[in-house]
C-alpha cells in the first residue's frame, strides 16, 4: 500500500515522498549524513575549545548544530564544510587539536594574519581535496612537513612570514597543480630542491628573506608557466643558470642580495616580457652582455653592487620602456653610450662609483622624464652639456668627483624643480651663472673644490629653501653678499679658502651662536 501511495503522490508532484523511501543514494543527495555533520561539528568545536578566551569571543558564532552559518565557514550545496577562512581574526593557539581527518571535504583553509604557533601537523596531508592553504603571517615554527607533498589538488601554498626552519622538502615537487608557492620571510635553510622544476603550472615562486644556500637549480628553467620569481635576500651561490632564459612568461626576476657569481647569462636577452630585473648586491663579474637589449619590456634594470667590468653596451638604448637604470658601484669603464638618450621614459639614472670616462653625452638632454641623475665618482671629462637644461623634471643633479672642465652652463637655470646640485671636486671654472637664482627649489648647492672665480651673486639670497651652501676651495672674490642673511633655512655654509672680502653679516654670527651645531660658517 505504501508503494501505491508513493506512486499516487508522484503523479501529483509530491516529490518529498521519494526522500522518505529510505534509498541511501537519495539520502546522500539531500545532504551529508548525520555522522559526517557530527564529525565536522566535533572537529571545529574541539579546536575552538583549545584556543584562548579572545579566540572564543571571535568565534562566538560557533555554536549550535549548523556550522554552515558560522563565521568563516562555507559549505557546499549538500551542507558539508568546504571552506574554513578565519584570517585576520586575532586567533591565538595551535593546530594540534584540529582533527583534519574529520573535515574530508575541505577545499580552502585560510588562517592568515593571526597568532597561531607550533608546528604544522603532518595529519594536514589528509585534506585530499585542499586547493588553497594559507597560514602566512603567524608564528608557526618547525619544519615544513614532507607530507604536504601528498596534497595533489593544492593550487596555492602560502606559509610566508612565520618561523619555519629546515629545508624545503623535496616532496614539494609532487604538487603538480601548484600555481603559487609562497615561503618567504622564514628561517628556511638548505638548498632549493631540484624537484621544484617539476612544477610546470607554477606562476609565482616566492622564497625571499630566508637562509637558503647553494646554487639556483638549472631545473628552474623547466617551470614554463612562471611569471614572477623572488629568490632575493638569501645566501645563494654559484652562477645564474642559463636555463632561466627559457622562462618566456617571466615578468619579474629578483635574485638580489645573495652571493651569486659568474657572468650575467646572455640568455636573459630571450626574456622579452621581463619588466623587473633585480640582480644587485651579488658578486657578478664580467661585462654586461649586449643581449640585454632583447629585454624590450624592462621597466626596472638594477645591477649595482657587483663586480661588473667593461663598457655599458649601446644596446641598452633599445630598452625604451625603462624607468630606472642602476649600474652604480661596479667597475664599468668606457664612455656613456649616446644611445642612452633613447630612454625617454627614464626617471632615475644611477651610474656612479664606476670608472666611466669621456664626456657626458649631449643626448642625455632627451631624457625629459628624468628625476635623478647620479654620475658622480667616475672619470668623466668634457664640459657639462648645455642640453642638461632640457631636463625639466630633474630634482637631483649629482656629478661630483669627476674631471669635468669649463663653466656651469647657463641653461642650468631652467631646472626649476632641482633640489640638489652637487658638482664639487671637478675642474669647473668661470663665474657662477646668474641664472642659478631661478633654482628656487634648491636645498643643497655644493660647488666646492673647483676653479670658480668672481663674486658670489647677490641673487643667491633668492634661494629661500637652501639648507647647505658649500663654495669653499675656489677662487671666488669680492664681498660676501648681505643677501645670504635671507637664507633662513640655511644650516651649513662653507666659504673658506677663497679670496672673499668684507665682514661677516652680524645676523649670521648671531645665528651660529644660537645653534653652533646646526650652522657652520668659516671665512679665511
Amino acid at each position: 500500500m505504501s508503494f501505491v501511495a508513493c506512486v499516487l503522490l508522484m503523479l501529483t508532484q509530491e516529490m518529498p515522498c521519494l526522500a522518505s523511501s529510505g534509498s541511501p543514494s537519495l539520502v546522500t543527495l539531500a545532504g551529508p549524513s548525520n555522522q559526517t555533520r557530527n564529525e565536522e561539528l566535533e572537529a571545529l568545536l574541539t579546536w575552538k575549545s583549545e584556543l584562548d578566551s579572545q579566540s572564543h569571543y571571535t568565534l562566538s558564532s560557533w555554536n549550535g548544530s549548523n556550522p554552515c552559518s558560522w563565521r568563516g565557514i562555507d559549505c557546499d550545496p549538500p551542507g558539508s564544510v568546504v571552506s574554513l577562512n578565519v584570517s585576520d581574526s586575532a586567533i591565538h593557539g595551535t593546530l594540534r587539536h584540529l582533527n583534519f581527518s574529520l573535515l574530508p571535504k575541505l577545499v580552502t583553509l585560510k588562517l592568515a594574519n593571526n597568532s597561531l604557533f607550533g608546528n604544522i601537523p603532518p595529519s594536514m596531508a589528509l585534506l585530499a581535496k585542499l586547493t588553497h592553504l594559507d597560514l602566512s603571517r603567524n608564528h608557526f615554527s618547525g619544519n615544513i612537513p614532507a607530507q604536504l607533498g601528498s596534497l595533489r589538488s593544492l593550487q596555492v601554498l602560502k606559509l610566508s612570514n612565520n618561523n619555519f626552519n629546515g629545508p624545503i622538502p623535496n616532496e614539494i615537487g609532487s604538487l603538480s597543480n601548484l600555481t603559487g608557492l609562497f615561503l618567504s620571510t622564514n628561517k628556511l635553510s638548505g638548498f632549493i630542491p631540484r624537484e621544484i622544476g617539476r612544477l610546470k603550472s607554477l606562476n609565482y615562486l616566492k622564497l625571499k628573506n630566508n637562509r637558503i644556500t647553494g646554487p639556483i637549480p638549472a631545473s628552474t628553467g623547466n617551470m614554463s608557466s612562471l611569471i614572477k620569481m623572488w629568490l632575493c635576500h638569501n645566501q645563494l651561490v654559484g652562477a645564474i643558470p642559463e636555463e632561466i632564459g627559457m622562462l618566456g612568461s617571466l615578468i619579474k626576476l629578483d635574485l638580489s642580495s645573495n652571493y651569486l657569481s659568474g657572468y650575467i647569462p646572455k640568455t636573459l636577452g630571450n626574456l622579452s616580457d621581463l619588466a623587473f630585473l633585480y640582480l644587485y648586491q651579488n658578486q657578478l663579474s664580467g661585462p654586461i652582455p649586449s643581449e640585454v637589449g632583447g629585454m624590450r619590456s624592462l621597466i626596472y634594470f638594477l645591477l649595482p653592487l657587483n663586480d661588473l667590468i667593461g663598457p655599458i653596451p649601446s644596446s641598452i638604448g633599445k630598452l625604451s620602456n625603462l624607468n630606472h637604470l642602476s649600474l652604480h658601484m661596479n667597475k664599468l669603464s668606457g664612455s656613456i653610450p649616446s644611445s642612452i638618450g633613447n630612454l625617454s621614459n627614464l626617471n632615475a639614472l644611477d651610474l656612479y662609483n664606476n670608472k666611466l670616462s669621456g664626456p657626458i653625452p649631449s643626448s642625455i638632454g632627451n631624457l625629459s622624464n628624468l628625476n635623478n641623475l647620479f654620475l658622480h665618482t667616475n672619470e668623466l671629462s668634457g664640459p657639462i652639456p648645455s642640453s642638461i637644461g632640457n631636463l625639466n623634471n630633474l630634482e637631483a643633479l649629482v656629478l661630483h668627483i669627476n674631471e669635468l672642465p669649463g663653466p656651469i652652463p647657463s641653461s642650468i637655470g631652467k631646472l626649476g624643480l632641482l633640489g640638489h646640485l652637487i658638482l664639487f671636486m671637478n675642474n669647473l671654472e668661470g663665474f657662477l651663472p646668474i641664472e642659478m637664482n631661478n633654482l628656487t627649489s634648491l636645498i643643497g648647492l655644493a660647488l666646492s673644490d673647483n676653479n670658480f672665480v668672481g663674486p658670489i651673486p647677490p641673487s643667491i639670497g633668492n634661494l629661500s629653501n637652501l639648507k647647505q651652501l658649500f663654495l669653499h676651495m675656489n677662487e671666488l672674490s669680492g664681498p660676501i653678499p648681505s643677501s645670504i642673511v635671507n637664507l633662513s633655512n640655511l644650516k651649513n655654509l662653507l666659504l673658506q679658502f677663497n679670496e672673499l672680502s668684507g665682514s661677516i653679516p652680524s645676523s649670521i654670527i648671531h645665528r651660529k651662536a644660537r645653534n653652533p651645531r646646526s650652522f657652520i660658517y668659516i671665512h679665511e
